[in-house]
């Protein structure tokens, strides 16, 4: 196999790689930055977390240092997956606290930016981080 192509082995360890960090950073981030930076900021266009977005692509971009442009699609695949788990815990959030229960397309319309900014960074930290190992 070329230096091109990252065996299975690598792709695997850049994925636990890139989670891990992700979890962390997460972590991380609820204890150490104050509350205002961590404020999710309403728009017209629904909810967006901007300091989520850098986690993100600083977490993908880890995974395609490891693994190279073949970590796109685990990196798009893994943050649709933690977007799927949030509006599923939204939801199940939402009909359990309140009498009135939020529709799944309330959440989806209130969502589907910050979703689609996540998977942009998640693409843009991931091709970062593999420019980044073709060059050393």
């Amino acid at each position: 196999m070329s230096a091109a192509r990252p065996t299975l082995r690598r792709l695997l360890a850049a994925t636990a790689a890139a989670m891990g960090a992700l979890l962390v950073a997460s972590w991380l981030i609820g204890v150490v930055l104050p509350a205002h930076w961590q404020e999710v900021v309403q728009t017209r266009w629904g909810f967006l977390a901007p300091l989520s977005y850098v986690v993100t692509a600083v977490c993908m971009g880890l995974g395609g240092a490891l693994a190279g442009h073949r970590f796109l699609i685990v990196a798009i695949g893994l943050t649709l997956a933690v977007w799927i788990a949030t509006l599923a815990v939204l939801a199940g959030i939402a009909g359990a606290a309140s009498d009135v229960a939020y529709p799944l397309g309330f959440l989806l319309r209130t969502n589907a930016l910050s979703a689609l900014l996540s998977v942009a960074a998640a693409a843009l930290g991931t091709w970062l981080g593999a420019v980044w190992r073709a060059r050393r």
